[in-house]
């Protein structure tokens, strides 16, 4: 049940993280829009703020803490600065009291921000990349940016491409194949077609190939060696028309191909459940594992991260937060402390030199340890 004083601290707190939340993400989209700018030459004002929008979700999760941060620091030194903080103080309530309507919002932010992270940002990250080559840059034809590169599609497959045909927006000289220990199933194709997380083959042949049977084919006899080349050729599919298709199902979409693929820096598409699958993966490689269990750790830690702040933003601003000015400062000065140790240790778990865990919890502890020492004094 919230009293009156945790009212009054909602109806400061509330309106500054509201205003703070939009100016952030706001200067992230400028950010965005500058980088890009370049590129847009010509196109169409709503087109670039479609894809703008999808960047919200996840600039709003990096965002979030820092505004959390600007909404204890700015009030709450206005409070200690008339006076209200040691008014409080006076009549009994400490400032652990204080934290408690504070903290409940940076619960709920919590939560929002790994709900965001498991079911909407890997989307949204994707979706991202995918607009940004198949409408704004080359427009219904990114996938010309996977041309002659090995897209691993999920699910043991792997696609290959050599030409593409521009009038018809298609894939040509695809190659697809799927190993399963020594044996290959592998898949021509005049043409492709990315359909969801289909593609559509046109002019296809299929060819299973058995490599752990041509070992017998050197002790075949004349009469064995029709059955040993049956073993080998375990399937092959060619049909009569030239024109004839086919739709294999893949593990990635046509945004999460371009959003991984089509260049260097790859979009960040894992959610927080697919992070924990790979990082508990025996069949991957142990460095891919390790990243994989620093992205899980990571994605729990920074929503957390709006808790933590509240306890170090609080004390600072009793203590320290003398005009708005210098909240305002104060705040940006935490804020980026915060993300700089955050960095710096992820950076270390990266190179191996911190387990993943401490990595991606190690300015959550650190901050909260100096917070509450803070708050105790």
């Amino acid at each position: 049940m919230f009293t009156i004083l945790d009212r009054y601290i909602l109806r400061e707190v509330v309106p500054v993280l509201l205003v703070s939340s939009l100016l952030y993400v706001a200067v992230f989209l400028f950010g965005f829009f500058y980088v890009g700018s370049r590129w847009l030459d010509g196109t169409p004002v709503l087109k670039v703020l479609t894809w703008l929008g999808y960047h919200v979700p996840g600039v709003l999760v990096q965002v979030l803490p820092m505004a959390v941060v600007s909404a204890v620091v700015i009030p709450f030194g206005r409070m200690a600065t008339e006076g209200a903080i040691l008014a409080t103080q006076a009549g009994g309530v400490s400032l652990a009291r204080l934290l408690r309507p504070v903290l409940l919002v940076g619960l709920v932010l919590a939560g929002l921000s790994l709900y965001l992270s498991e079911n909407v940002v890997p989307e949204s990250n994707a979706r991202v990349r995918g607009y940004w080559y198949d409408e704004l840059t080359t427009p219904g034809n990114g996938l010309v940016r996977l041309r002659g590169k090995t897209v691993p599609l999920g699910g043991g497959i792997e696609l290959f491409f050599s030409g593409y045909d521009w009038t018809r927006k298609a894939m040509t000289g695809v190659r697809l194949q799927l190993w399963k220990d020594r044996q290959v199933t592998v898949i021509f194709a005049d043409r492709g077609v990315y359909q969801g997380r289909d593609l559509k083959l046109t002019g296809y042949r299929i060819y299973t190939v058995d490599y752990a049977a041509i070992d017998g084919l050197l002790s075949a006899s004349d009469a064995e060696l029709d059955r040993r080349l049956q073993q080998v050729f375990k399937n092959v599919s060619v049909p009569r028309s030239e024109e004839a298709s086919t739709t294999i199902k893949v593990g990635l979409s046509r945004d999460e191909a371009l959003a991984n693929f089509a260049d260097p820096l790859a979009a960040d598409t894992l959610s927080l459940s697919e992070a924990w699958r790979r990082s508990t993966d025996p069949d991957l490689a142990p460095k891919d594992r390790t990243d994989a269990g620093l992205a899980f750790h990571s994605k729990l830690a920074l929503p957390l991260a709006n808790v933590v702040l509240v306890l170090i933003s609080l004390p600072f601003a009793v203590f320290y937060g003398r005009s708005p000015g210098l909240s305002m400062g104060m705040s940006v000065m935490i804020a980026v402390g915060y993300y700089l140790v955050f960095l710096l240790a992820r950076s270390m778990g990266g190179l191996g030199m911190l387990p993943p865990s401490l990595a991606a919890w190690g300015a959550n502890l650190l901050f909260a340890f100096m917070g509450w020492r803070l708050i105790r004094r």
